[in-house]
C-alpha cells in the first residue's frame, strides 16, 4: 500500500492531473485527500462496493507513480471526470465535455486510459485546442498487438503509451503502431480495502506515464511541456 504524502504546492503552482475515466471510489483516507470532487458527466452511478472501478484503479496507479517521481512527497491531486456513469462504454462527445471540464477546472496533465478505433473531428478539434495552450495529453495506444491507430491515442499532440517490461520491451499484448511515443511499465498492483489487485494494460502505462511526468513537473521544477519532450526523447 502506498505511503504517500500530501504537501502545499510549491512557487510553481498546483498541479491537477485530469482523469478522464469511468467512476471513481474511495482511495482510503491516507490516499483521498489527493482526490478533488469529481465531475460526473453522466450523473451519479451506482457502483459495485466489492470491486475496484477502472478509475479507482488508475487513480492509484497515478499516485504510485508519483510515489515514485518525488520519493513520497507530492503537492500533484487528481481531479476525476466521470464520462461512463452506468455505462460500459462512453461515446467521443462524452469524452470531449469531460476534457474541456477538466482543463477548464485547471486540470493539466489530462489521463485518457481509454480508446477506440474511430476517429473524431470534434474530439480531435478539443484535445488541439486545449494542446495549443499548453494542456499535456496521455492516452492508452491500447491492447492489441497491432498497428494501427487508436484514438485519441493517435492524434498530433497526445502522447500515445504503450506497456512495456522492466527492459523497455514492448508487452506481446500491447499496440505497437508508428504513432506510439513512449513504452510504460504496463502493470500495477492497487489496494482496494486492504485487498490487492493486479492490474495491466495500456490503461495501466497511461496512467502510470501521466503519474511520470506530473511527478517530474512537482519534483524538478519543470514545465509540462519540458516534460513532454523529455518523455518523447525515451523512446
Amino acid at each position: 500500500p502506498l505511503q504517500l504524502k500530501l504537501r502545499a504546492p510549491g512557487d510553481t503552482g498546483r498541479i491537477i492531473v485530469g482523469l478522464i475515466d469511468t467512476p471513481i471510489q474511495s482511495l482510503g483516507a491516507n490516499l483521498d485527500p489527493f482526490l478533488l470532487p469529481s465531475i460526473a458527466i453522466m450523473g451519479d452511478a451506482q457502483l459495485d462496493p466489492n470491486r475496484p472501478t477502472h478509475s479507482t484503479t488508475m487513480a492509484e496507479t497515478i499516485l504510485a507513480s508519483l510515489q515514485a517521481m518525488t520519493g513520497g512527497s507530492t503537492s500533484v491531486q487528481i481531479l476525476p471526470v466521470d464520462v461512463y456513469g452506468n455505462n460500459p462504454s462512453t461515446t467521443t462527445f462524452e469524452v470531449a465535455l469531460g476534457i474541456y471540464k477538466a482543463v477548464n477546472a485547471g486540470a493539466n496533465p489530462i489521463n485518457l486510459s481509454l480508446g477506440g478505433n474511430d476517429d473524431s473531428s470534434f474530439l480531435h478539434n478539443v484535445i488541439q485546442q486545449a494542446h495549443q495552450q499548453g494542456v499535456l495529453f496521455f492516452a492508452a495506444a491500447g491492447n492489441t498487438p497491432v498497428t494501427t491507430p487508436t484514438y485519441p491515442a493517435a492524434y498530433p499532440g497526445v502522447v500515445a503509451v504503450t506497456a512495456g517490461d522492466r527492459k523497455g520491451n514492448i508487452a506481446d499484448y500491447a499496440n505497437r503502431g508508428s504513432f506510439v511515443a513512449i513504452v510504460a511499465p504496463g502493470v500495477n498492483v492497487i489496494y482496494f480495502k486492504d485487498q490487492p489487485y493486479y492490474v495491466s494494460g495500456t490503461s495501466a502505462a497511461t496512467a502510470y506515464a501521466t503519474g511520470m511526468a506530473a511527478g517530474m513537473a512537482d519534483s524538478k521544477g519543470k514545465s509540462l511541456s519540458e516534460v513532454e519532450a523529455a518523455l518523447r526523447s525515451m523512446l
